[in-house]
């Protein structure tokens, strides 16, 4: 039975979780029980990015906050094949931060619903300082077609977005982060092994399907009944030389400590792992920025010192 569905299908595109704005309503907003899972913006409202929230006790210590944010920009960008319309929005910087102020951090964030959902940490990361420039993929938030994209076509449009970045964006190589959440490593390796910024930062990053999908099963099967292996990023990140940050949660039950250090054992280049304490997978159950942001912001700023990634 496997290898009759291996035939006709793989499983590259069933690991898409989108929430497009066409689908938002009662079952996304009012019908969901954590206020971090709430997918509650239409197409028709912008986002507000200078939205107060009620952080979680743990995220931010005694004194300290997440500022609003005073200067950003919509844009869409449209794709080659001309199917694609994908929403991207601009941080800019606070500039406050000389050691950030001058470094662009594009945002490949992780596989439930869009921007709307991860707006809390992009602001976290605007608040570290940097120049921050996010996108949503097809079928997620604003982005055009409202279905989740296949392989070739989330690559694509990875490159895309990345050469939107450099130079409709004027953002010089030297000074771009490359950075992932979960699902978003597949777009942000990509986007590594194409046009290196100066480093890659991957938090809880999405290992491929045939790491998860041994996890899962306890099976070793072989990787070309699930997949194309556009999606393997254990395997791809060899190729990758540049520098290399994986954050990861002690509790993640859904890409364990070990997948994930298997993952940073394969790169390339030089690569540094680091474990948060505490940290599950997601944002409602308590994430890696959520168990404290200046732990966070400081290993990411730190390590990004150390390998030159300086404005």
């Amino acid at each position: 039975m496997i290898w009759l569905l291996s035939a006709c299908m793989t499983l590259d595109t069933l690991v898409h979780n989108p929430r497009h704005c066409t689908v938002v309503g009662e079952s996304t907003c009012q019908d969901v029980e954590s206020s971090w899972d709430k997918v509650c913006l239409p197409c028709s409202e912008e986002y507000d990015w200078q939205r107060e929230y009620e952080w979680m006790d743990q995220t931010l210590a005694e004194g300290e906050s997440i500022r609003p944010v005073a200067d950003w920009s919509d844009h869409v960008l449209v794709t080659s094949d001309g199917i694609g319309e994908l929403d991207i929005v601009v941080l800019e910087s606070h500039g406050e931060n000389p050691a950030t102020a001058g470094l662009t951090l594009l945002y490949n964030h992780g596989n439930y619903a869009g921007i709307e959902h991860y707006a809390p940490r992009i602001r976290m990361l605007h608040e570290a300082g940097y120049r921050v420039v996010a996108w949503d993929y097809r079928g997620y938030g604003r982005s055009e077609p409202p279905s989740a994209p296949d392989g070739p076509t989330f690559l694509a449009d990875a490159s895309e977005v990345l050469d939107f970045t450099i130079g409709e964006l004027d953002t010089d190589p030297a000074e771009l982060v490359i950075y992932a959440n979960s699902l978003g490593a597949i777009p942000a390796v990509e986007q590594s092994l194409l046009r290196p910024g100066c480093a890659t930062v991957l938090e809880v990053p999405f290992p491929g399907i045939t790491p998860t999908g041994s996890d899962a099963t306890g099976l070793e099967l072989p990787a070309s009944l699930f997949t194309t292996g556009e999606y393997e990023n254990t395997e791809k990140i060899r190729d990758y030389e540049g520098p290399l940050l994986v954050l990861v949660g002690e509790l993640d039950d859904k890409f364990p400590v070990e997948t994930e250090r298997a993952f940073v054992d394969n790169a390339g280049g030089p690569a540094e792992f680091e474990v948060f304490e505490g940290a599950h997978h997601g944002i409602s159950n308590v994430g890696v920025p959520e168990t404290g942001f200046a732990e966070y912001a400081a290993t990411i700023e730190d390590f990004l010192a150390r390998h030159g990634c300086t404005p």
